[in-house]
């Protein structure tokens, strides 16, 4: 063989030598990010069961509590579970919270509740947000929604209000005007339920409490909820009596009565689960009915930071 020759053999060698390389390589790869997707996949699957786990306790406490009486308050169990627990690779934290507790969007979008866009206007003022707020976000809500509805058609995408009840917060996004800022300085005071639910004035805070009931003044409020640190409401007419003694002027009309109540049937759990460095957060909303019907998830909000 000629040295040409042998020089040939050769770069035909090398050149088979590397494309193999590049196929190992390639296969190598490949077999790496499987084995990272399978890992993550499990890692993935390993924090849901961490979320299911406090889902499940969350459950067992409150059906515990609802066989304890009719009753909610900042006392019980529920209330007090506040947990961050260290697991394999993480951690689980999570607590649970009265939905009823907090103003109910939803009120407004009855045109004839007065007494909820009443509240939501002091309620607003209070906050120190636009007044506006306090027209435009009932009128999303309405049955028809807003009546301008050319702001949204000139948005990016194009939206179409169509007005109603919102089945959890972050939908009032949607509407012109309202920025994520406004509804981080509501979303503390406001929930939202089926329109029918009433407030837990067991568990709800002192800026709801005056919203809900016109001539309920700060001082007024503050020594409501010392009374009822002291001993929760056994019932509404305990609440309103109780109420009439700490020198309040507002008198609730008997057609107000439905609206409150000293117990709850939808709760929140907020849940986050770490693992391997990640994090995942989860909300669950549970409806509580009356016995014997057990406690059902309503529904589950997801988020991976």
């Amino acid at each position: 063989m000629t040295p040409r020759s042998r020089g040939f053999v050769l770069v035909n060698a090398l050149v088979l030598v590397a494309a193999l390389a590049g196929i190992a390589t390639f296969l190598l790869a490949r077999a790496e990010g499987a084995r990272a997707r399978a890992h993550e996949a499990q890692g993935a699957a390993q924090a849901r069961l961490y979320l299911d786990a406090f889902e499940a306790l969350s459950i067992g406490i409150l059906s515990s509590d609802r066989a304890g009486g009719g009753m909610d308050h900042p006392g019980e169990d529920w209330a007090r579970a506040d947990y961050d627990v260290p697991l394999d690779r993480g951690r689980v934290a999570g607590e649970i919270a009265d939905m009823q507790a907090l103003f109910n969007v939803n009120w407004l979008a009855n045109p004839s509740d007065t007494l909820a866009r009443d509240g939501f206007e002091l309620l607003v003022t209070r906050l120190g947000l636009r007044p506006g707020l306090a027209e435009e976000i009932p009128a999303f809500l309405s049955r028809t929604g807003p009546a301008d509805k050319t702001a949204y058609a000139r948005a990016d995408p194009p939206l179409r209000p169509v007005g109603g009840p919102v089945l959890f917060l972050d939908q009032l996004l949607d509407m012109r005007g309202l920025g994520p800022r406004d509804l981080d300085r509501l979303r503390p005071y406001l929930t939202a339920l089926p329109g029918s639910q009433p407030l837990n004035v067991n568990t709800a805070p002192a800026l709801v409490l005056q919203a809900m009931m016109p001539g309920i003044g700060p001082v007024v409020a503050d020594r409501l909820l010392q009374s009822r640190r002291l001993e929760p409401f056994v019932s509404v007419d305990d609440f309103v009596m109780r109420l009439g003694g700490l020198g309040a002027t507002a008198v609730l009309s008997e057609e107000d009565l439905p609206r409150f109540a000293v117990g709850s049937s939808w709760f929140r759990a907020d849940i986050h689960a770490t693992l391997d460095g990640h994090s995942r957060h989860r909300m669950t909303v549970f409806e509580r009915p009356p016995l014997p019907a057990g406690i059902r998830v309503a529904y589950r909000l997801a988020r991976v930071p």
